[in-house]
């Protein structure tokens, strides 16, 4: 099983034991050269295991791991013609014969990676180097090490997880359980991730190393399209927590940021504190109360200086967006009526399938014509106009975001007549699709169809 994943993510697998300590590995390589030994990486990896999850860890050298927890040995893990290895101090036998299947003790850890989900400019690399003060030799060792890791989307690596999980044990994993448990959101404010029903606006593909690929000019390399910006202060402005869950995990690959050449903490902060900042003037554009919103801010930004480590600065501002979104999500339930909420919910996560009044009758349990007043009265406009309003700015997402046809978008979103969309499209925007395509891109992309 190891070979095929591998076959299929481009990825190194360890497997280990519960004391961390190597037992397969799949291919053989040389591991990360900032960690002393192989043996301390795989500890330090399996320190961070909780409970039956897969998770995603991010390490303070950029790269992460996929781990999945090991409460039994599965027989399949390792394949069968796998040559046995005479210095292992644990073998496949002798573990899967004292956990049974329904033991809740840790037997141990499958480790797939490193991997990146974004593009890592030269300049963190150098950061790295200079925050732990290598020899000419030691940095030789990173840069061949770190031009070999993949490049893999968090889609990919999500869907990964939930693939490894069923063929190691036989149980789908839902994934938004999954995402909940990495992203550290409660339970409750997870209804449904509907990875499968909207298009991808980006490839999820594995990817290797980019120092050639001209798709990366210079003049892009340390930004992210500002487009993927705007839909991000869009749904913390609109407290769509489940839109936000999706765009993190369809974010197109691009290079990571750089604010600081000398030293990558201190590019991560600065990069924390930028995105505190955004988030806190989405937030009030969102109704949330300037002063809990300044103070909110001031806490974030001081929790960012106050971390040790790139992976804490992450897991602050992902905390940060959670609570934003958050308030803004309690704003809303405040300002609009119990059913207006659910009418609007079910618009987010229906715009690439046919919504009509009857379906947000049946949902909200209210006449058609009753609830269509009151979403005028609370909203300002019709759910009608409304579901033009929300299909059209999706439209602007993929136009921008994706490699659809504008006949594809129109379809996708269920214009089934273009000239009819073009026609919306217009009343909203005030340009043509083609129009807007060609101001967003610079010109018609190639294999593109417009109308």
């Amino acid at each position: 099983m190891m070979k095929c994943i591998h076959i299929e993510y481009q990825i190194p697998l360890y497997l280990v034991d519960q004391h961390a300590v190597l037992i397969e590995e799949y291919p053989a390589q040389n591991f990360n050269p900032l960690y002393t030994s192989k043996s301390e990486g795989l500890q330090l990896l399996t320190e961070h295991i909780q409970g039956k999850y897969p998770l995603i860890h991010a390490t303070n050298f950029v790269e992460q791991y996929l781990i999945i927890p090991l409460h039994s040995y599965p027989d399949a893990i390792t394949d069968e013609n796998a040559s046995s290895d005479a210095n292992r101090n644990v073998s496949a036998s002798d573990l899967s014969s004292t956990v049974h299947t329904t033991s809740t003790t840790l037997a141990g850890a499958l480790i797939a990676g490193p991997f990146f989900n974004a593009i890592v400019p030269e300049e963190l690399i150098k950061g790295i180097i200079v925050d732990h003060q290598l020899s000419f030799r030691q940095q030789d060792e990173v840069w061949a090490f770190y031009k070999k890791v993949p490049l893999i989307s968090k889609e990919r690596i999500y869907n990964a997880a939930v693939m490894i999980y069923f063929m190691l044990y036989q149980q789908e994993l839902d994934i938004a359980e999954l995402i909940q448990h990495n992203l550290h959101i409660p339970a409750t404010s997870i209804h449904r991730v509907y990875l499968d029903s909207i298009p991808r606006l980006a490839s999820s593909e594995s990817l290797t190393h980019h120092e050639n690929d001209p798709e990366y000019s210079a003049s892009d390399r340390y930004h992210h399209n500002p487009e993927m910006e705007r839909v991000f202060l869009q749904y913390i402005r609109e407290g769509r927590k489940e839109d936000l869950i999706q765009w993190e995990l369809g974010f197109p690959t691009e290079k990571l940021g750089v604010l600081s050449k000398k030293s990558l903490l201190r590019n991560e902060k600065n990069l924390g504190i930028c995105s505190v900042t955004l988030v806190t003037r989405a937030a009030m554009d969102g109704g949330v109360n300037a002063e809990i919103a300044y103070t909110l801010s001031d806490f974030y930004i001081q929790a960012v200086e106050e971390c040790e480590n790139p992976a804490q600065v992450h897991m602050t501002t992902q905390r940060c967006n959670a609570d934003f979104v958050d308030r803004v999500l309690e704003g809303q339930k405040q300002r609009y009526s119990h059913e207006v909420n659910l009418t609007r919910h079910y618009i987010f996560s229906h715009l690439y399938e046919p919504i009509h009044l009857q379906y947000l009758a049946k949902e909200t349990k209210l006449n058609a014509d009753y609830l269509s007043q009151l979403f005028k009265k609370e909203i300002g406009c019709s759910p009608v106009v409304y579901i033009q309003q929300q299909r059209i700015d999706e439209a602007k997402k993929l136009i921008s975001l994706s490699h659809y046809s504008l006949a594809e978008i129109s379809t996708l979103l269920q214009f089934h007549d273009q000239s009819y969309f073009t026609k919306i499209f217009k009343r909203y925007t005030g340009v043509t699709p083609k129009q807007y395509q060609k101001n967003r891109t610079g010109g018609e992309r190639m294999g593109v169809g417009v109308f």
